[in-house]
């Protein structure tokens, strides 16, 4: 299960996976905090809630853990009954994020015709559970992976995709628009999205201009787990180590290492759901009907609470 700090240094797994142990841990917290008052137990609940927030400050399905967690401790008047209430939720948050993942794949093969070329970057999970699902429904395709730089990640969606039988070609980075020119399809997953855009692996924006600029369809898989909700401030991002750019790098020379990027949402042709491909107008009005709890409607003064 790990720990918050552990949780902030995991530069590996997808958005969907560090929501599950989220999930876990916040529902270790609610066992160790059983013996305060209610209030005292919501408050400290809350503040635990933020400090899982700014582990991963871009990833959306964190911000919706927390607030359906305190939704759900609301109203809850005994010290029994909020423990309940946190584990009903955190168990039926980890339950829909792999039922969402199963509704996506089932969207996405709608997209996937025999013969194509599929371009992607990075790991997402939700983007290797769609084309194993394609597979398994007879499709037969080609996969470009970019590596994703710094981290490289993309070396490992390559080698699963390999493991399955998928015909997998891994490339640098900057060589991605040029593949993209001659692919049918380009699939990512997603972190985040908002009203301000897809937020996801660095490079994304740069395959989405190439994308448009050739006609060839670009979509975000996308579980509305990873919907930033309304009135909800967006989390400056972190800016990681300098050594994965550049170890011996002299100190006077500036470096920026951060792994996601903003893609703007009018360069998508549809984002697929659990509900099916949408069109992005659809999925900002989506966006519109949800409900932010206001103990996340502004962020309050750095605490961590830690177990």
């Amino acid at each position: 299960m790990g720990s918050v700090a552990e949780l902030a240094v995991d530069n590996r797994q997808g958005a969907a996976q560090i929501a599950e142990r989220a999930a876990d841990l916040i529902m270790r917290h609610a066992e160790t905090i059983s013996s305060l008052s209610p209030p005292e137990f919501r408050r400290n609940l809350c503040d635990f809630g933020w400090s899982l927030i700014r582990t991963q400050p871009v990833m959306a399905p964190l911000v919706n853990l927390v607030n359906r967690v305190l939704w759900a401790i609301e109203e809850r008047q005994t010290r029994h009954d909020l423990v309940r209430a946190v584990a009903e939720t955190t168990e039926a948050f980890k339950h829909q994020l792999r039922q969402h993942a199963l509704h996506v794949a089932e969207g996405a093969l709608a997209l996937i015709a025999d013969g194509i070329t599929i371009v992607t970057l990075s790991y997402s999970t939700t983007v290797q559970h769609a084309l194993r699902h394609a597979q398994r429904a007879g499709r037969r395709f080609h996969v470009v992976c970019g590596e994703s730089r710094p981290i490289l990640e993309g070396r490992q969606t390559a080698a699963i995709l390999a493991e399955y039988g998928i015909p997998t070609q891994l490339v640098i980075d900057a060589e991605l628009p040029a593949h993209i020119a001659h692919a049918q399809l380009v699939l990512v997953g997603a972190d985040m999205l908002s009203t301000y855009g897809l937020v996801n692996k660095v490079g994304t924006y740069g395959m989405a201009l190439a994308a448009h600029l050739k006609g060839v369809a670009f979509y975000a898989l996308c579980g509305s787990e990873k919907f930033l909700l309304p009135g909800f401030r967006q989390l400056e991002q972190l800016n990681r180590p300098r050594d994965e750019i550049w170890a011996e790098a002299p100190q006077s020379v500036h470096i920026c290492n951060r792994y996601f990027d903003v893609t703007p949402l009018e360069l998508l042709s549809g984002i697929v759901t659990e509900r099916g491909i949408l069109p992005v107008a659809v999925v900002e009005a989506w966006l519109a009907s949800t409900r932010l709890h206001p103990a996340l409607a502004r962020e309050p003064a750095c605490q961590t609470v830690e177990t």
